[in-house]
Order: C-alpha cells, then sequence, then structure tokens
C-alpha cells in the first residue's frame, strides 16, 4: 500500500478502533492497518467485514517477547488490565508495516479532518507532534543521556512530543525508525534504561528526535494532537454514539486529531 495509518488494539479498545477507522473513512479515507493485540475471535471477524480495514497479528520479531518476558513483574498501571509490554512496540509495528507512507495513530483517537494534510508533510520529512496533555511530564529522565549517550549538543527537555501521532515515509526515514527502536531494545534488557525513558515508547521516540537532531519536525500547534481534556467542549458533546464524530467536528472546526490521551474511553466498558 502506498500510504495508510497503523495502529494497535486489543478487545477493550476495539470500539475505539471503530470510531478511529470511521473517522478516517469520512474525512479522508485510507487504509487502516490495526495489529491484533488481543481481540475477540467475533471482533475480527467483525474487522474483516469493514472496507479498508485490516487486522495483523503481532510480527514475529524476537524483541516483542522480550518486552513482556522484562515487564511481566512491573506494577500494573491504574487502568484496570492495562498490560505494559504494548506500550513499547509502537516503532516495532511501524517497522512491519507494509506501508511506505504511514501514520501512526494511537486507537483512542478521533480524525476530525486534515489526514490529507499530514500526509503531504511528508514530503518534507518525518513528522511528530506536541504533547499538550502534561508537557512538563514528557522529557526523559537526566540518566537516559548517561546510558544511552547522544552524540550532539541538544537541549535534553526539548523536543515535547506526544507519541500518538506520528508519520513516517520508509525507505527514507529507515535510519530514524532504528534510533526509535534502539531505546526499546535497550528497555528490554536493562531496568534501568527502562525507569529512565519517559511514556514507554513516546521517550524512545524524544531520544530518537534528538539523537538525529529533527526537532525542527515537531508540529507547533496542537490542534494535530489535542488532548480531549483541552477541548472546550459540553460534556454532552462527548456521549458515546452514532453521532459523535460529526458533533465534534461541528464544536471543533479548528481541531484536526482529537486524542483521548489517557482519560478514560468515551465507550461503556
Amino acid at each position: 500500500m502506498e500510504r495508510g495509518v497503523v495502529t494497535l488494539c486489543d478487545s477493550k479498545y476495539y470500539p475505539g478502533l471503530l470510531l478511529l477507522h470511521a473517522s478516517i473513512q469520512t474525512s479522508d479515507p485510507c487504509g487502516v492497518i490495526c495489529y491484533d493485540a488481543g481481540l475477540t475471535p467475533a471482533q475480527r471477524r467483525d474487522a474483516d467485514r469493514r472496507e479498508n480495514l485490516r487486522v495483523l497479528d503481532l510480527p514475529d520479531d524476537p524483541l516483542i517477547a522480550e518486552l513482556i518476558a522484562a515487564t511481566r513483574d512491573v506494577v500494573p498501571l491504574a487502568k484496570a488490565n492495562k498490560r505494559i509490554w504494548p506500550l513499547w512496540i509502537c516503532p516495532l509495528l511501524i517497522r512491519a508495516a507494509p506501508l511506505r507512507n504511514l501514520f501512526w495513530l494511537d486507537c483512542d483517537v478521533v480524525v476530525l479532518r486534515g489526514l490529507g494534510e499530514l500526509f503531504a508533510m511528508l514530503d518534507d520529512g518525518p513528522v511528530f507532534t506536541p504533547e499538550n496533555k502534561a508537557p512538563e511530564l514528557t522529557p526523559n529522565q537526566p540518566s537516559l543521556y548517561r546510558l544511552l549517550p547522544i552524540q550532539r549538543q541538544f537541549d535534553p527537555n526539548v523536543p515535547v512530543v506526544n507519541g500518538g501521532v506520528s508519520g513516517w515515509r520508509r525507505g527514507r526515514d529507515d535510519a530514524l525508525l532504528e534510533a526509535y527502536v534502539l531505546p526499546v531494545a535497550a528497555a528490554a534488557r536493562d531496568s534501568a534504561v527502562r525507569d529512565a525513558i519517559s511514556w514507554h515508547d513516546q521517550g524512545a521516540l524524544i531520544w530518537a528526535i534528538q539523537s538525529l537532531g529533527l526537532e525542527d519536525r515537531v508540529l507547533t500547534s496542537p490542534a494535530w494532537n489535542l488532548c480531549v481534556d483541552h477541548a472546550p467542549v459540553p460534556a454532552e458533546t462527548l456521549a458515546w454514539d452514532d453521532g459523535l464524530v460529526e458533533r465534534l467536528r461541528a464544536a471543533l472546526p479548528e481541531v484536526r486529531i482529537l486524542h483521548w490521551n489517557g482519560r478514560k474511553a468515551p465507550w461503556p466498558d
């Protein structure tokens, strides 16, 4: 495929995957590739019936098994039944995806408009989006740069990136992608590295951007990955029903992509 969206989903986030897919198909249609992190057989059958949605098994990458083993005894996250290893594997899925031009979108994202504009930005280089939920918590720990030194002058507090929306061109951006994988591989093998990386794969992405001097590829506007906590809409606008996407489009005309960003998902448990 020439272009498309890549994401990851388990059974609890399947309604979010359907919302993401529907929001893409009603704005700037393209294929969506979803890697299966624990969908039910019924959910996979349902996905197979949907146009422009393709569910794939996780890639046969030994680093995934390493991450599962390394995080097995880590203290669980606040969300019930939330596993930690899927939070690390984004670069491995990007690397495996059968796409030339792709955007990684977390499956708790809603595309309101502008996906075509994002793909056009890939002509100039990779595309990253700013963190706006908790920017003060985004930088990696200083110890990471002693464990994984970067051979250039840089500000360790910049950029402030959210990993939920990022754009890549395979071939051109392969060195950057391998730089993204490098801290993830180190985290799987060394708990000190793992503890020094901020927000799992997100901190690894920040390290990769810093290591190659690509800070200027981070968009400045939060509209491309706006945390729902900062969306100026009443609670009823966020109600989970068939009209959700169109209500959001009408209420947020300047926003391109809306992200639940760890907030409790709107769909019923």
